[in-house]
């Protein structure tokens, strides 16, 4: 009998495609990705279901869109009727386990059901948490090892992986890349100029949730300073997944476990002026890397090009373990039997009304009409339509213009309404959500 394969899936909070170096970026930010990318296989075109933690983590973990899973901002609870992949991992016998130090991801908001344990780095007191959290942050500034949990969160899994030689699927979250980004000093300097000091780096770094909504102005030396800073922490979240993999191997586990790396979302580097993810459906926000790997049941070396979603990671896994994946009803499996599957010919992605975020930031300054609308996007390969609730819908050529400068929805009507049909179809077949099934439960989520 085979021996069964583990289940090791990462989630990097805010990392964009393009800024892996395995992606064809200009710098070494993510070595040890690019080499998980060489030994597996890496998908070129994975589209986020949505620019939020919360209801892209329940895609990922539903196989369904934002629109029939219903835990978005407007309804930040992910509900128990809908299976998710830890389910099907426990009914076949593994151990499960979650770390992620993010308040969105939590039992609280309805994640905790298919773990066994669930580590958030927080206690059930706030007064605990708080002065344990205090105690922690100054011995970590002392030692100069200040992260948003990543050091604890490998720790931590490597307590739980020796606790039993049973078959394991572990989540990991690591929010290091989340802005304000927080790595250690020692990546924080990697790739900012020599002239710009820590502190004034810090300053920049802190003062961009003010560029989160629009009206936002940033000048070009601070969109400098926060990309560097975003890279220095990727190249910093690098390092982390190297101590997992050498965990493993050390173990004996490196070969018989697949290995899925993703992202919920990526961020604004300065694209329109802003930071961050709180506001529009950007290629920024949405291109978020994918990369496999497991010698066992993956070939090596391959680049994807088929469109893929945050939906098909659930069917994936279950695939390629020989588990049903019938229940993930809007992804697919993008391997099986080691071939890649055929794409849709078009990606989904979906933001609701303004978050609790948003409402705290609102004032007389910021236009709220623009985050306090209901958004959904329609993808081909090379073109993309942005349908608003308040109808200011866009329309890009993404093969001739990538960086969505041109909105082209006045001057290429045909191809824009095209689309839009197709959206609306989409969305007919698809919007089954039914409202909250616990409303106690859902108010408690909202006040996280």
């Amino acid at each position: 009998m085979a021996e069964p394969i583990n289940v090791l899936l990462i989630v990097m909070d805010g990392v964009r495609a393009d800024h892996l170096s395995c992606y064809g970026y200009e710098r070494e930010t993510t070595p040890f990705l690019d080499e998980l990318a060489r030994d597996g296989v890496r998908f070129s075109n994975m589209i986020a279901t949505a620019p939020s933690t919360l209801a892209s983590h329940a895609a990922l973990f539903t196989g369904l869109h934002s629109v029939t899973h219903g835990a978005t901002s407007e309804q930040p609870i992910l509900a128990k009727r809908h299976p998710v992949l830890g389910e099907a991992l426990k009914a076949a016998g593994y151990r499960t386990a979650a770390f992620c130090t993010n308040p969105w991801i939590s039992p609280e908001t309805g994640f905790g059901r298919a773990f066994d344990a669930f580590v958030t780095q927080r206690y059930d007191s706030r007064l605990a948490t708080r002065a344990v959290s205090f105690g922690r942050r100054t011995a970590d500034r002392l030692l100069r090892r200040a992260d948003s949990g990543a050091r604890r969160t490998n720790l931590g899994l490597a307590r739980w992986l020796s606790s039993s030689q049973r078959p394991f699927f572990a989540y990991v979250h690591y929010n290091e890349t989340h802005f304000p980004v927080q790595p250690p000093p020692q990546f924080m300097r990697r790739f900012l100029s020599k002239r710009i000091d820590n502190e004034h780096a810090e300053q920049v770094n802190t003062k961009s949730t003010q560029w989160m909504l629009p009206p936002a102005t940033i000048s070009d030396e601070d969109r400098t300073i926060l990309r560097d800073l975003y890279d220095g922490t990727l190249a910093y979240i690098d390092q982390r997944v190297s101590e997992v993999a050498s965990l493993l191997r050390a173990n004996g586990l490196w070969d018989r476990t697949l290995i899925v790396l993703t992202a919920d979302h990526g961020e604004y580097l300065g694209e329109r002026g802003l930071v961050g993810h709180a506001v529009g459906l950007g290629e920024g926000l949405l291109r978020v890397p994918l990369l496999l790997r497991c010698p066992a049941v993956i070939p090596p070396g391959f680049v994807i090009d088929e469109l893929a979603q945050s939906t098909d990671v659930a069917p994936t896994i279950c695939t390629l373990l020989g588990l049903s994946a019938a229940t993930f009803a809007h992804g697919r499996a993008l391997i099986a039997a080691g071939r890649a599957t055929p794409g849709p010919g078009f990606a989904i992605a979906e933001r609701f009304r303004s978050d609790s975020l948003a409402s705290e930031q609102f004032s007389a300054q910021v236009e709220r009409a623009s985050y306090d609308v209901r958004i959904k996007a329609i993808r081909t390969r090379r073109e993309k339509f942005v349908w608003r609730s308040d109808e200011q819908n866009e329309f890009y050529d993404l093969s001739a213009d990538p960086g969505e400068s041109e909105n082209l929805i006045e001057r290429d009507t045909v191809r824009a309404d095209l689309l839009r049909r197709q959206l609306f179809d989409w969305l007919a077949d698809t919007d089954s959500f039914e409202g909250p099934e616990d409303e106690a439960a859902a108010t408690a989520a909202g006040a996280i």
